[in-house]
């Protein structure tokens, strides 16, 4: 069969086109097709192609924006707890609220993100990007610093040292995190997590245990 100009426009027309973005758009879908990549397969056989080809984008075009694969990692553990601290922001905003519940609501909304970050957690936390050093904005230790001043500040919180608290309790929620992500039982670990943080934190009062016990079980994220 002879094609005709027609169906050579309509083959070429077919074709998908290159959306033209301008950078900050063309960097932040390539971090969004690197984050689906490294969601959706180990991390550790992730390439440079998968991300370009999920981007609809070029392979020179990843090296304009990231030098590196490491770069690419740093640059997704940035956007990753850059929107997590946007969504924290979003919960503590309502200030007639006990201090103390958001608190351990919070401390469950973290180990929840990285249970949910699976090996995603892994690559960008503890691979080869591990000792570049987290802007002190985005560090975990320094929010929850500012955590556990406001509660102190309100009286729910018991005082503490907080600048030797708040990487004890980080330490303390990623064991837990990762406690759940190989051993399961989220339930009992949870519950566990928060009588510990009852124990350790809570200001206690002479009526401590009837506090305790109208604080209710674990808060339930969903």
């Amino acid at each position: 069969m002879v094609k005709t100009s027609d169906d050579r426009f309509t083959k070429k027309s077919s074709a998908p086109k290159r959306r033209r973005l301008n950078p900050d758009e063309r960097r932040v879908e390539l971090l969004e097709a690197a984050l689906q990549v490294l969601r959706s397969r180990d991390p550790v056989d992730a390439r440079v192609e998968d991300v370009t080809a999920r981007a609809g984008a070029a392979k020179g075009t990843f090296y304009l924006y990231f030098p590196s694969w490491n770069d690419l990692l740093v640059a997704v553990r940035t956007h990753l707890l850059s929107s997590y601290i946007n969504e924290m922001s979003r919960r503590w905003t309502d200030e007639s609220a006990n201090w103390w519940v958001s608190f351990e609501k919070e401390c469950l909304y973290f180990v929840d993100y990285i249970v949910e970050l699976g090996n995603l957690h892994q690559a960008i936390f503890h691979g080869p990007i591990a000792d570049q050093p987290i802007e002190a904005e985005l560090s975990a230790n320094t929010l929850l610093s500012i955590l556990l001043k406001e509660g102190i500040e309100s009286g729910h919180c018991r005082p503490v040292d907080v600048e030797a608290a708040a990487p004890l309790l980080f330490s303390v929620l990623h064991t837990t995190a990762d406690g759940i992500l190989h051993e399961g039982d989220k339930q009992q670990k949870t519950a566990s997590l928060i009588e510990l943080l009852r124990a350790w934190l809570l200001v206690p009062t002479p009526n401590h245990e009837e506090a305790v016990k109208a604080l209710g079980g674990s808060p339930k994220l969903r």
